[in-house]
This record gives structure tokens, C-alpha cells and sequence, in this order.
């Protein structure tokens, strides 16, 4: 906790940037949010955190402590949060996972998702559909995007917290008048005053940005492309995962508003923005197979929505956590807190707290000076 109130901007304001933002006020700092995209704006490309299906179904190798602190860290959050206001956009559901073909890490994978969730069993063979060789079920969490986004940007102004949109060409640029863009601020009821520009310290919340970011230019950042269909299904109220024998996923997460999330691809540096035809069909078609009850009795076809398209912010190596700098910058500190892929919803509450502990040791070691 600083002695008195010390500026930190974060940059970015999907899920790791918001999430950063609530936990670094809770701390003790004065927190500005500087990004080119908000929660209720219309859905950008760039902008992973708004296409995404969210639930919480953990996918990391066993032996990969880092993340599972993240991811567990978020879990026990975002089930205190439910549990303190039943009205969040989250739910607990049953998750069904699925296999065509025994795998040679699925013994691993089943004790990794016991230690996870508490009430994880492996199913029975009379439980399993046609197809299936075996398959597990646990309760986890299912998120609401699309007003999960919003409750999380509420929350950080309600709390003090002020908001820019501006499009940076480098994380400096925010600290040199003749560099820095436009700024407006976001929303209304934000403070139209902005911060004082002295060099502060930054926390880096980017995603897929950090690529391109004339300061950071992170070439280990690579898009994973994901195609889903967004159905209108009210009476599906499982969260669901089928691994098909020839290695394609298919997934449905529920959300409270009745909508399910049908996917999914994992394309590996596919900057292709617009949904294919023929992937289209093929969620359609593997999603009805391997889920029945999308299509009751009666029932034709799927009601679509919603076509999407989004870009995971994937980093070789893995996420960066980490104290760092900007090229050619020594006097502004940063925290690094990006390059989550696919999980930056089920780790974003873990990744916000370890972000902030690394903001204060590195408040502590530059004798950063604060403001009253």
C-alpha cells in the first residue's frame, strides 16, 4: 500500500486491463487507463477480450505452476464475487468434457482438472454419448462477455479510476507533449482532467498491441485465430467441451443472457478477420452432433446471431509477467502483463494480482515520487 496516492496509468482495457486497473486502485494507486478500445464500443478486431467465449475450464500442462496460481487465484475470485452479488454476469454450470481417443497425456490432464475443481469425476460409461470413449464433468464458471466487460469498467470508475481513449503509437509517447495523441476521456462520468504526464510508473496491458507498440515490439506475440458462432439458446445450460478423434475441439459455453457460444478454431498466425463459409458450417455442423440439445424436438436449424472472429493474444514462451522497460526508455517503469492466448479471462484476476505485487516492488525500488 503506497504512503499516499502515487499515479499509475495502465495501458489497455480488455479483461487483463480492467481487471489490473480494479486491483491496483484496491491497492492505494491512482489509476489511468489509456487504450484505443472500451467496453461498449463496437467490436474491433484488434480488440480480443469482446469476441470471447469465456468459461473457466483450465487447459495448462500440469507441470506449469505459474499459470496454475493464475487461473486458480481467478476462479476463487470470481466465485467470491458471485457469491457477493448474485446479479454478476457469471454463472456456475455443469462442464461435460468429451473424447473420441484416448489420449497419452489424459491421465495427467484428469488429475491437473482434479486438483482443480473440487468435484471433478470421470464418467461413467452409461454416461457417455455414442462415439465417446471416456469423458469427465465438474462445476466451473461461464462468463457473460458482452456484460461482464461493462460490470468490470463500472466498477474501476465507480472506484475513482479515470479513462482516456487514445490510440498510442508507443507506450512513451504518453509522457512527451510533441508524441502524445489526442486524448478523450471515457466515459462521462470520468474525469476530464488529465493526469499529470511526469514519468510515472506503467503497467502494460496490450495483448496482441504489445506486437506492434513502438516501444515494446514483443515479435514472440503471434494471433491464434478463433472463428465461433454466436446462437440463441436459452434451454442449454451446459458448458461443454468435445475433443473429436481427428484433433478438432468443439466447444459451447451458455451465457446468462440465453445466448451459447458454438467453436471453435485455433489457427496459429491467421490474420485472416472475416468468418469463412466453410468453418461456419463445420462449427455448425460438429456442434449439433456433438451437442443434441442445441436442436430440440421440432427444430431445423440453429438460430445464428452472430458470426465472429477474434485474435488470442498468444505468446511464444507464454504470458509475460514481468518487470520490464521500453526500448530506448530507462526512466519510465513497466510492468508487462500480456500475452495470455486463449485464457486471459480464466487468469485475469491471478495475472491482475501478481501485476500489482510487481508494481509496488517496483514503486519501492525507484523511489518513484508520490502525490498527494
Amino acid at each position: 500500500m503506497p504512503d499516499s496516492h502515487l499515479d499509475v496509468f495502465v495501458v489497455g482495457a480488455g479483461v487483463i486491463g480492467l481487471s489490473t486497473a480494479i486491483r491496483a486502485l484496491e491497492a492505494g494507486f491512482d489509476v489511468t487507463i489509456f487504450a484505443e478500445w472500451f467496453p461498449g464500443d463496437e467490436k474491433n478486431i484488434a480488440a480480443a477480450s469482446c469476441w470471447a467465449g469465456a468459461d473457466h475450464v483450465s487447459g495448462i500442462a500440469a507441470s506449469d505452476d505459474l499459470m496454475y496460481t493464475l487461473e486458480k487465484e481467478t476462479f476463487d475470485e470470481l466465485m467470491k464475487l458471485l457469491k457477493k452479488d448474485p446479479l454478476i454476469p457469471v454463472m456456475v454450470r455443469p462442464h461435460m468434457r468429451y473424447t473420441q481417443a484416448v489420449r497419452p497425456d489424459d491421465k495427467l490432464k484428469n488429475e491437473h482438472l482434479s486438483r482443480f475443481y473440487s468435484d471433478f469425476r470421470l464418467l461413467n460409461a452409461s454416461e457417455l454419448p455414442e462415439t465417446v470413449v471416456c469423458g469427465a464433468m465438474f462445476s466451473t464458471l461461464c462468463i457473460d462477455v458482452p456484460r461482464y466487460l461493462p460490470y468490470l469498467m463500472n466498477r474501476f470508475v465507480a472506484s475513482g479510476g479515470r479513462a482516456f481513449r487514445t490510440k498510442l503509437p508507443s507506450i512513451s509517447a504518453l509522457f512527451s507533449e510533441k508524441d502524445r495523441p489526442p486524448l478523450t476521456a471515457f466515459p462521462a462520468t470520468t474525469s476530464t482532467t488529465p493526469p499529470t504526464f511526469s514519468p510515472v510508473p506503467v503497467i502494460n496491458c496490450t495483448g496482441l498491441g504489445a506486437l506492434s507498440l513502438g516501444d515494446v515490439l514483443d515479435t514472440a506475440m503471434y494471433p491464434t485465430r478463433g472463428e465461433i458462432l454466436i446462437i440463441r439458446a436459452p434451454w442449454a445450460n451446459r458448458d461443454c467441451t468435445f475433443h473429436w478423434e481427428d484433433g478438432h475441439t468443439s466447444y459451447m459455453i451458455p451465457r446468462q443472457s440465453g445466448d451459447v457460444v458454438l467453436g471453435g478454431t485455433f489457427q496459429p498466425d491467421d490474420w485472416h478477420s472475416h468468418s469463412r463459409p466453410e468453418t461456419v458450417q463445420l462449427i455448425k455442423q460438429r456442434c449439433i452432433q456433438a451437442f443434441p440439445e442445441l436442436l430440440p424436438s421440432g427444430t431445423n436449424d440453429l438460430e445464428v446471431i452472430e458470426e465472429c472472429v477474434g485474435f488470442r493474444p498468444t505468446r511464444k514462451g507464454g504470458v509475460r509477467l514481468e518487470i520490464g522497460s521500453l526500448a530506448g526508455v530507462k526512466i519510465i517503469p513497466v510492468v508487462h502483463n500480456y500475452g495470455h492466448g486463449g485464457a486471459g479471462y480464466q487468469s485475469s484476476w491471478g495475472s491482475a494480482n501478481l501485476a500489482v505485487e510487481l508494481l509496488k516492488s517496483v514503486v519501492q525500488a525507484s523511489n518513484v515520487p508520490t502525490t498527494m
